[in-house]
């Protein structure tokens, strides 16, 4: 009892200082942010550049000038996106005054109640009068304010200073990206050396895992994002809403951002669009577009292109984003999946890590008998029998009887000794189970050849239940017995629990009466030892195999000629 208290001292305080690890990590994490952020950033370049420089080094380019071009490439590409961007922005801000009475006149429309949205919750108040009697409206007065003057050095150097935090975060990470790619071999060796020369199988695997899926997972979002803004924005171009390839072009890079960059990249030209065009058509196609090229593109796109890419649970996926985000703000929220991924492939490759990869990663939680028995323990037939269906039509109802309802009961048998493990949860889950396997027994068509007899309780009648579908799946006519029958060829005794001798002699006499020949069925480990010590003279069947066999033999002899 003292070994077993210290014990469990021990994993308490493995457990806490776990958590004491996690948080200062954590710390060191939000502390550490202005220069882990751009490196990580830094890193998920690198992880996308790499194959080109790779590329110039084969048609032998030196490292050096290679590195730059792939840099000079990545400069052009965020230079023309941007260039576009300020391009139809600025256009964009020299056409909007001339919509000005088209803006005036809806402003003037939701505010008299005379559009279609005023006029609908207009119906839906007058709808809600009925049940009961409206608190008088009062109108809000409205204010105009007057037109402050424009201070155009202050706003110059507010935006400049805006703009300074992401450029100069901007060239840390292509600094940062340039040594990676440069010195990418000794950052490499230094990895393994860290991760112990001992490991280093491990550190190789983890590390090209890593890799691999980044730099797929990378190159999918890239082109995913650029149908998705090309699409977009030639939406937007046949609606006539103005400047289309600006909200295109945001559009693909709004959609690197996790769940809230796409809906935001169809707010932008909708507000555009409430203040340039007369009516709400143009608003609600809009909507209508976006909506469809999303779905396309969430539903069947992505789920084609990305497959395994990045390992990551979706869950999960939604949990590290707003995680990240509070850590790192927008950057963190870009890189929140890449990040994910890598604790997933940490988690898959370090054993002292394996948690991570329960957490985030996309495998199943808990393997088909695992979820079987939690179910089974928590009352839920309907999800059990789920299971049970669904491994039936991949294999058969033999095998599913066989690896799925008689390992549960040879659990809940051997973890009933144990603490916390009460009575009441061993009927509970026996009564699931007859729940589950009672619509799958076939009645019984006269006088059946094989009878099924449970010796005991709940579990012993839950496990004759699981024989007698396998029974009958496998062709037999068998039957559950009640102790009237006679004639019957065999009769098979089943255990779950350790059966009691009164009990066991009682259903052997029965038996003898019914049929020429009797079996005993050990379903669990504890009836197996209990019938070996003395409490049954023959060899019990201790399998789903051995039960079907020993039926089968007992027919033929039946049939035998005298």
């Amino acid at each position: 009892m003292a070994r077993f208290r210290a014990s469990r001292s021990e994993g308490g305080e493995t457990w806490g200082s776990r958590l004491l690890i996690i948080a200062g990590v954590i710390g060191a994490l939000y502390l550490g942010r202005e220069v882990l952020a751009p490196l990580a950033l830094a890193g998920l370049l690198t992880i996308a550049a790499l194959p080109a420089v790779a590329f110039l080094e084969r048609r032998r380019v030196p490292r050096v000038p290679a590195v730059l071009l792939v840099l000079l490439v990545v400069l052009g590409a965020l230079g023309g996106l941007l260039y576009v961007v300020f391009e139809q922005a600025l256009v964009l801000a020299a056409e909007l005054p001339q919509y000005e009475s088209v803006l005036r006149g809806k402003l003037l429309e939701i505010a008299r109640g005379s559009g279609p949205i005023a006029r609908t919750f207009e119906l839906l108040g007058r709808l809600g009068s009925s049940l009961g009697e409206p608190a008088p409206a009062q109108a809000a007065p409205v204010v105009i304010a007057a037109p402050s003057q424009v201070n155009m050095l202050g706003n110059l150097l507010s935006f400049a200073t805006v703009l300074l935090a992401p450029i100069t975060t901007f060239g840390i990470t292509l600094l940062l990206m340039a040594f990676l790619l440069i010195q990418r071999e000794d950052v490499r060796d230094r990895a393994v050396r860290l991760g112990g020369v001992h490991e280093m199988h491990r550190t190789t695997q983890a590390m090209g895992d890593a890799a691999a899926r980044l730099g797929r997972f990378l190159l999918m979002q890239t082109l995913i994002n650029a149908s998705y803004g090309t699409l977009f924005g030639l939406g937007l171009w046949v609606l006539g809403v103005p400047s289309a390839p600006l909200w295109g072009a945001l559009g693909f890079a709004l959609r690197y951002v996790p769940y809230l960059g796409a809906p935001l990249s169809m707010l932008l030209p909708l507000a555009v669009t409430f203040a340039t065009t007369e009516g709400w058509t143009t608003a609600l196609l809009i909507i209508a577009w976006y909506a469809m090229i999303d779905g396309l593109i969430s539903f069947a796109l992505e789920p084609w292109l990305y497959g395994a890419s990045t390992g990551v649970s979706p869950l999960a996926l939604v949990l590290s984003s707003a995680f990240w985000a509070i850590l790192w703000g927008p950057i963190g929220l870009i890189l929140a999946p890449a990040l994910t991924a890598c604790l997933a492939i940490l988690g898959k490759h370090i054993p002292a890590l394996a948690f991570l990869e329960v957490l985030f990663g996309d495998t199943e939680p808990l393997p088909a008998p695992a979820r079987f028995y939690q179910r089974m323990l928590a009352g839920d037939a309907v999800d059990a029998g789920r299971l049970l269906t669904e491994l039936s039509e991949e294999s058969t109802t033999q095998a599913a009887i066989d690896n799925l309802v008689l390992p549960a009961i040879a659990r809940v048998s051997a973890d009933r000794a144990g603490p916390g493990f009460s009575p009441a949860m061993v009927v509970r889950g026996a009564r699931t189970l007859l729940r589950v396997l009672e619509p799958e027994m076939e009645p019984a068509d006269g006088q059946a050849e094989v009878l099924v007899a449970p010796i005991g309780g709940a579990l012993d009648r839950a496990a004759a239940a699981a024989l007698l579908v396998a029974l009958q799946d496998a062709g037999f006519d068998a039957a559950a017995a009640t102790g009237r029958e006679t004639g019957a060829a065999l009769v098979v005794l089943v255990a779950a629990d350790e059966p009691q001798p009164h009990r066991l002699v009682r259903a052997e006499r029965l038996a003898k009466g019914q049929a020429g020949h009797t079996l005993v069925f050990a379903a669990t480990a504890e009836a197996r030892r209990a019938l070996g010590a003395g409490r049954y003279a023959g060899e019990p069947a201790t399998s789903l195999g051995a039960v079907l066999e020993e039926a089968r033999s007992s027919l033929e002899h039946a049939t035998e000629p005298a």
